[in-house]
């Protein structure tokens, strides 16, 4: 099995982000939670994009 840089060897399993249904296109947090549907792959590629913007700036500034 290949594995990325710097990663021990392993047995772990990786799956993919974006999965379709009868109702569209979805996509899988982190923290294990679905987030869609969307109309289409790309779109749910630029709406998983704009999440990880918004979970990083949320950490970066901490509301009080």
């Amino acid at each position: 099995m290949r594995v990325r840089t710097g990663e021990a060897r392993r047995p772990w399993f990786r799956s993919e982000r974006y999965y379709h249904t009868n109702d569209g296109w979805w996509f899988l947090t982190r923290e294990n939670t679905e987030k869609g549907p969307f109309t289409s792959q790309y779109e749910a590629e630029n709406e998983l994009i704009l999440y990880i913007r918004q979970i990083n700036q949320a950490d970066q500034y901490p509301s009080n």
